[in-house]
């Protein structure tokens, strides 16, 4: 019995930390598209985890080592960045043009050109760092069409045809998905969501009638409800560019977010401070969140929709999880040994995972 109830929490928090690739800030490309070139603006943070140009090793990236493996890169590029038309490959020129900075840091800017770009129906497949980090995506911005052409490539979905009309459910329904692997895929997420949880379980005295399920999923509902709240006036906020934080800061924050959660959890401290955590948190997650965003939807007609659609798949994959979780740990909060074993162990590793996150960040 001990193992049944340990085995999921042991799982997710093991991922973390056999996944250092995870415990940092989605890894995002952006791909803008005319007539006339794409604009790659890619990391240069990703750039590194490929390995190719730290020419002298010492973890920092010169314009000189930039330019000393363009070639190597270029021809990189042109292998995972493929244009097609009526089933043949079309010619592609790939220049480094420059940097540009982004939320998260840093980023080098790529030309792409190619005579396949004023036709109509051009295919577009992309594979770059997808055998690296499946976290990675390439968010999309075209104006071939006349109108703005908003998507996301993900390893799930590495191609797009260039200039097709794409409906309003179309975008809705990409940035509702991609809201949900957002959230299943970010351990830190799931994490602080599974110490909001937590509390709920704890039943101080076991002789005594304890609260009815619907009762605990109230509580809970309330709790993820405000935090819910807070991280959707954020990633609103933020991706509509009104303010912003510093992405590092913000990774931290929410590592350490998921600690002081299963403290709290630990020390049993009252609900409505586990509201108002809730909330505080919530407003930083949000931040989070919009790194995703912020970059790409300034320019897009399209972007009350993205962020809306969005923001609803991360809520639709914040309940799913409570609706799985919430009766399997209501069910073993009746044993002494959850209470006695279980519930301080678990809020123990929650606490190491996100002050090791933390650290990985820093």
């Amino acid at each position: 019995m001990m193992r049944l109830i340990l085995i999921p929490v042991l799982v997710l928090i093991g991922a973390v930390f056999s996944n250092l690739s995870f415990a940092h800030k989605a890894s995002d490309s952006f791909l803008y598209i005319s007539s006339e070139q794409i604009r790659l603006d890619l990391a240069v943070q990703d750039m590194l985890r490929i390995d190719l140009i730290d020419v002298n090793g010492d973890g920092v990236v010169s314009w000189g080592e930039l330019r000393a493996t363009e070639p190597v890169f270029s021809a990189l590029l042109a292998k995972h960045i493929v244009l097609s038309h009526g089933g043949e490959r079309c010619g592609l020129d790939i220049v480094l043009r420059g940097m540009s900075d982004h939320s998260d840091g840093p980023y080098t800017s790529w030309s792409l050109t190619s005579d396949c770009l004023s036709r109509a129906a051009v295919n577009l497949d992309y594979s770059l760092l997808f055998n690296i980090d499946p976290q990675h995506r390439a968010l999309l911005l075209s104006n071939l069409s006349g109108e703005k052409q908003l998507s996301v490539l993900s390893p799930s979905n590495q191609s797009l045809v260039l200039g097709e009309d794409i409906s309003p459910l179309s975008t809705a329904g990409v940035f509702l998905w991609q809201g949900v692997v957002h959230l299943l895929v970010g351990y830190d997420h799931m994490l602080f969501l599974l110490a909001l949880l937590l509390p709920a379980t704890r039943r101080k005295n076991l002789g005594t009638q304890a609260e009815s399920l619907r009762r605990v999923f109230t509580d809970v509902a309330l709790v993820v409800t405000m935090f819910t709240l807070a991280h959707s006036f954020t990633l609103i906020a933020a991706s509509l560019g009104w303010f912003s934080l510093p992405s590092q800061p913000v990774e931290i924050a929410i590592a350490i977010s998921i600690s002081l959660a299963a403290f709290m959890a630990l020390m049993d401290v009252n609900a409505r401070l586990q509201r108002g955590l809730a909330m505080g948190v919530g407003l930083i997650h949000g931040f989070g969140f919009a790194g995703v965003l912020s970059d790409l939807l300034a320019a897009s007609p399209l972007k009350l929709l993205a962020l809306a659609s969005f923001n609803v798949g991360i809520e639709l994959a914040q309940l799913a999880l409570v609706i799985i979780v919430l009766p399997v740990l209501y069910r073993f909060s009746f044993l002494p040994l959850y209470q006695r074993r279980v519930f301080p162990l678990a809020s123990i590793l929650l606490i190491a995972s996100g002050l090791y996150m933390a650290a990985q960040r820093i």
